[in-house]
């Protein structure tokens, strides 16, 4: 499984910024991440125009998907884990439309 990084402003609380929503949805749907902090000044982050060719956080890394902007970040959460959601229970033999056996 690929590691998951969460960049984002220096702001501490998970309340107050778009970072922090990102931050909520990873810890609600139990994705373990890895946080980096970027400065506040946008020209000090190098790192995310490197990324993604613009210096805005936050930005998810997974894998070889980098994903910017707070709301894309939790629509690409929610649908992945939606897809993992799945995926065990096609494994667990439950396939959507399968009729219990009588």
């Amino acid at each position: 499984m690929s590691e998951v990084v969460l960049y984002r402003c220096p702001t501490r609380t998970n309340v107050l910024c778009p970072c922090g929503a990102v931050e909520r949805r990873l810890r609600k749907l139990g994705i373990e991440h890895r946080t980096e902090r970027v400065p506040y000044g946008r020209r000090l982050r190098p790192e995310i125009e490197e990324l993604t060719g613009q210096r805005r956080v936050p930005v998810l890394v997974d894998g070889d998907e980098v994903i910017h902007d707070s709301k894309r970040v939790r629509q690409y959460l929610d649908w992945k884990h939606a897809e993992v959601e799945k995926a065990g229970d096609d494994a667990d033999g439950e396939s959507e439309g399968a009729q219990p056996a009588s």
